[in-house]
C-alpha cells in the first residue's frame, strides 16, 4: 500500500474508469485505494479522511439518487394502483377512482422530490470532502493540479442542479488522470554542503597596553612607554 508508483498508477486508472458508464464504482474503489496509499506515503491523514468521507456520502447520494427514479416509476404506478381501494364496481368491473390515482401521483412526486434533495446535499457534502483531499495532496506533492480539480469538481456538483456540472465534473475526472500520472516521488533528504566559515577566537588576541605611569596607550609587546620612557 505505502509504494508510490503502485498508489498513483491505480488513483490514475481509476479516475479513468470513472469517465466510463457501468465501470465507475471499479474506479472508485481504484482511487480510493491509490489515495490511501499516497495518503500513507505523504504521511498526511488529510487525504485518506477526505476520501473516505467523500465516497461514503457519494454512495448515500447515489442510492437516494435511485430511490428517486424508483419513486417516479414504482410509487406513481403503485400509488395510483392502491389508491383505487376507493373503487367503484360497475357490472363486475373495477375502475380505479381518480381520487386514488391522484393521490398516488402526488405521493409519488413528494417522495422523489425529497430524494433528489437528500441526494444533492449528500453530493455536495462528497465534493466538499473530496476537494479537502485533492488540496491536500496537492500541497504535499506540489501539483497544484490537484487544487484546481478539487475546485472544479466542488463547482461542477453546485451546478448539477442545473444540469451544467455533469460536463465540469467530467472534465475533473480528465484532469487528474493528469495531475496522479504527474506525481514524482520524493527525492532522498540531502545532506547539507554548506560549511560554515572557522570562527575566530579572540581569547589569545593581545589587546593594547598602557603605561602604568602615564597612562598612554603602547603596544602589546613594548617594554617602555613611548610616550615618558618607563619602563612597563
Amino acid at each position: 500500500m505505502g509504494d508510490f508508483e503502485s498508489s498513483k498508477n491505480l488513483a490514475a486508472i481509476g479516475s479513468l474508469l470513472m469517465l466510463i458508464p457501468g465501470v465507475s464504482i471499479v474506479g472508485a474503489i481504484l482511487v480510493f485505494i491509490g489515495m490511501k496509499g499516497l495518503s500513507e506515503y505523504y504521511k498526511d491523514d488529510n487525504i485518506f479522511n477526505g476520501v473516505l468521507k467523500g465516497i461514503i456520502c457519494g454512495v448515500i447520494g447515489k442510492i437516494c439518487a435511485v430511490a428517486a427514479c424508483a419513486a417516479v416509476w414504482v410509487v406513481v404506478i403503485g400509488g395510483a394502483v392502491l389508491g383505487g381501494a376507493s373503487s367503484i364496481h360497475y357490472y363486475g368491473n373495477t375502475y380505479a377512482s381518480a381520487t386514488g390515482i391522484f393521490s398516488g401521483i402526488i405521493f409519488g412526486i413528494i417522495a422523489a422530490i425529497v430524494l433528489l434533495i437528500v441526494a444533492f446535499v449528500f453530493m455536495l457534502l462528497m465534493a466538499k470532502n473530496l476537494r479537502r483531499a485533492f488540496n491536500a495532496l496537492g500541497d504535499r506533492s506540489g501539483v497544484n493540479l490537484f487544487r484546481t480539480a478539487g475546485t472544479l469538481l466542488w463547482i461542477g456538483a453546485i451546478l448539477t442542479i442545473i444540469g451544467i456540472g455533469a460536463f465540469l465534473i467530467l472534465i475533473t475526472y480528465i484532469l487528474l488522470i493528469v495531475a496522479f500520472f504527474s506525481l514524482k516521488e520524493k527525492a532522498p533528504n540531502q545532506t547539507c554542503n554548506y560549511t560554515p566559515p572557522p570562527t575566530v577566537s579572540t581569547s589569545n588576541t593581545k589587546t593594547a597596553n598602557f603605561c602604568p605611569n602615564c597612562g598612554t596607550a603602547v603596544a602589546p609587546q613594548a617594554t617602555f612607554c613611548s610616550h615618558c620612557g618607563k619602563q612597563i
